[in-house]
């Protein structure tokens, strides 16, 4: 009788013990797998940071990143907001926000977003920005011919907007080294954003929807260029690590030309200008103008002074 108890006691205490031991053993697995999840996700977080980061910097013409934050997380994934404006002379301009998400999968850019759509009936035909609707300024590649509705030059639709700020798209007629582009502009106007490189495709019947290279110029507070070498490197230095996983020979062709010339060697095909229209309207019968494209537009308010 008192070996019968014995054994169930036994049982009993093995039972417990392998009952403890489970749950020892499920939340020390739970933890485990939680802190790999969570890094994971923190890992693909960080390579969505690095993307969107990267894109900014060489095809964002004139566009700023305001605010970039995590409007929701957990341990699997999370979702990126990203607040952009563009500066007009002196004068922020939203420019619409982008949804990014992350998980413990990978991450995900709504490139569709960060791209034009294309407004076309028969008297208009323009891109325009999808979320805030403004008309989004295009360049034009001087080594591609025929484009669908021909080679626009807007500069000339300035002349009676006067009380205006705009930024302007100047394709160049030919490409011209960065030690020719800084004596071409006034200096009533600003030279923000240069256009260095985009694919070759056919746009004869319609905008193919290729992505425009460049990078934007820095300032000082009198809206000096402070370091276009600098800048220039940056620039590579993305372009580099966007184009790495594409086995993109032409892109790979660009970098491995210009990577290591100096700013005012390297080639540029147009640049982004902002300015009041009263100096912009001055560009258009330029000869090194082979198209303009009008962006965003302002109103002048007695309270903000344009840069220039």
């Amino acid at each position: 009788m008192d070996l019968n108890k014995s054994i169930k006691k036994a049982k009993r205490k093995q039972v417990a013990m392998i009952s403890c031991v489970s749950i020892i053993s499920f939340l020390v697995m739970s933890g485990i797998l939680v802190f790999l999840l969570d890094k994971v996700a923190t890992h693909n977080y960080r390579a969505l940071d690095q993307s969107l980061s990267v894109y900014q910097t060489i095809a964002s013409p004139n566009t700023q990143i305001d605010s970039q934050v995590i409007a929701s997380s957990s341990i699997l994934g999370g979702e990126v907001v990203t607040n952009q404006s563009k500066n007009i002379d002196g004068y922020t301009v939203l420019w619409g926000s982008l949804r990014s998400k992350y998980n413990v999968l990978g991450s995900d850019i709504d490139y569709n977003e960060l791209l034009p759509s294309w407004y076309h009936s028969e008297k208009n035909s323009y891109e325009y920005n999808r979320q805030t609707k403004q008309k989004v300024a295009t360049f034009y590649d001087p080594a591609i011919e025929n484009y669908y509705d021909g080679v626009k030059n807007e500069l000339a639709n300035l002349s009676n907007m006067d009380d205006f700020l705009a930024e302007v798209a100047i394709s160049f007629d030919r490409p011209y080294l960065f030690s020719e582009v800084k004596k071409m502009f006034p200096d009533n106007i600003n030279v923000v954003w240069l256009y260095l490189f985009s694919e070759n495709r056919d746009e004869s019947k319609g905008p193919s929807g290729m992505p425009v290279y460049g990078f934007q110029l820095s300032v000082d507070g009198k809206n000096q260029i402070v370091d276009a070498e600098s800048d220039k490197d940056s620039f590579f230095s993305a372009f580099e690590t966007y184009a790495a996983p594409m086995s993109n020979q032409e892109m790979a062709d660009f970098i491995q030309d210009n990577q290591n010339k100096n700013v005012d060697d390297i080639e540029v095909l147009g640049a982004m200008v902002t300015g009041q229209v009263k100096n912009l309207v001055e560009l258009k019968d330029k000869s090194f103008v082979r198209g303009s494209s009008i962006g965003v537009t302002v109103p002048r308010v007695p309270y903000i002074v344009p840069e220039k």
